[in-house]
C-alpha cells in the first residue's frame, strides 16, 4: 500500500514530537519503512496477524508491544496480570502508553480504576522510575488531517458520540454523568482551533446528532459504528466509521515513528495499546528496528 495523505502529514509531526530523543533507528529509515503502516482493515485481513510483538534490533534495542484485547478499567481482569509479568521481565527504561491521560494512582488498583491499561503502565513506569510518554499525537494536527476529507461538525460529532459509547459502554455513567462528562469533552475540543465555533454546546450537538440521525439518541450510537476495520456504508454510520479509519491511519503512523525513534542502542521499550494497532505497525516496526 501507499501511504495515505494523512500517513505523509504525520511524518513531519511525528519528527517534531520526537525531536528530543536521541536516536538510534536513522531517520531515513525511518521514513523508508513508513510506507509499511497498514490501514487496520488491511491489516485485519491477515489471519495469521499478531496482537503483540517483541521485537530485538541489531543494535541491542528491544521493543515489547502488548496488545489490550479489552479496554476496561477492572483491575480483575487476567490482560492486566499478563501487561505486568511482561513488563517485569523487559525491565523497561521507557514507555509509552495509548490515550492522553497523565494521572497516576497510588496503586495498580487506582489506575485502573481510573485511567484501565495506561494507569497501569503510568503506575508501574513511575515506582520504576522509567519515562512514560503518551503515543497520541496532537489533537489539532489530527483534526488538521481530518478536515481535508471531513466537515467540522462531522468531526465533533465524532469525537463526541464515541466518547459516548465508550463511556456508556465502560463507566455506565448515569444520564446526568454522562451530560457533565461529555460537556467536558466538548470543552477540550472547543480548544482545537480549526473546531472553536463548531456546535458550541452540547444542546447543538445533539441537535446535529439528531439532524443526521433522525430519531437517534446521541448516548446510544453502537460500537460497530466506530470499528476503523469497516466502513459506513457497511454499518450505517453516515461516517463515523470512515473518520476513525483515518484517525486511526494517522495515529498508526505517527505512533510507529515513537516508538521507532525510541530504540536507542540498549533501549527496553514498552508499549501498550489497543491490540488491533499492532498488526497496522509491525511490519514498518521491523522493517525500521531490522528485527527478524
Amino acid at each position: 500500500m501507499t501511504t495515505s495523505t494523512l500517513a505523509r502529514a504525520a511524518l513531519a509531526l511525528a519528527l517534531t514530537a520526537a525531536a528530543g530523543a536521541s536516536r538510534s533507528q536513522p531517520p531515513d529509515r525511518i521514513a523508508a519503512c513508513e510506507h509499511l503502516v497498514l490501514a487496520q482493515g488491511e491489516a485485519a485481513r491477515n489471519p495469521a496477524r499478531a496482537f503483540a510483538l517483541d521485537l530485538r534490533a541489531r543494535d541491542g534495542a528491544r521493543l515489547v508491544y502488548f496488545g489490550i484485547s479489552s479496554h476496561t478499567f477492572d483491575p480483575a481482569d487476567p490482560e492486566f496480570a499478563d501487561m505486568t509479568a511482561s513488563w517485569r521481565a523487559l525491565q523497561p527504561t521507557e514507555a509509552f502508553y495509548e490515550g492522553s491521560g497523565t494521572f497516576v494512582g497510588a496503586s495498580p488498583e487506582a489506575g485502573i480504576k481510573r485511567s484501565g491499561e495506561p494507569g497501569l503502565l503510568r503506575y508501574l513506569a513511575s515506582v520504576a522510575h522509567v519515562p512514560a510518554h503518551s503515543l497520541e499525537p496532537p489533537r489539532q494536527a489530527e483534526v488538521e488531517a481530518l478536515l481535508k476529507t471531513f466537515t467540522p461538525e462531522q468531526i465533533v460529532l465524532f469525537y463526541v458520540a464515541r466518547t459516548a459509547s465508550e463511556a456508556r459502554d465502560r463507566m455506565h455513567p448515569s444520564a446526568a454523568e454522562l451530560g457533565t462528562f461529555l460537556e467536558q469533552q466538548l470543552a477540550q475540543l472547543h480548544k482545537v482551533p480549526q473546531l472553536t465555533d463548531t456546535l458550541p454546546d452540547l444542546a447543538a450537538v445533539r441537535a446535529a446528532y439528531g439532524r443526521w440521525f433522525p430519531g437517534k439518541d446521541l448516548a446510544g450510537a453502537p460500537e460497530p459504528w466506530f470499528d476503523p476495520r469497516k466502513t459506513s456504508a457497511e454499518t450505517g454510520s453516515r461516517f463515523f466509521n470512515d473518520v476513525n479509519r483515518e484517525s486511526s491511519l494517522f495515529r498508526d503512523v505517527f505512533m510507529y515513528r515513537l516508538l521507532a525513534g525510541a530504540a536507542k542502542p540498549g533501549a527496553r521499550v514498552f508499549a501498550e495499546v489497543g491490540r488491533d494497532h499492532i498488526p497496522a505497525q509491525a511490519a514498518a516496526l521491523k522493517c525500521a528496528l531490522q528485527a527478524g
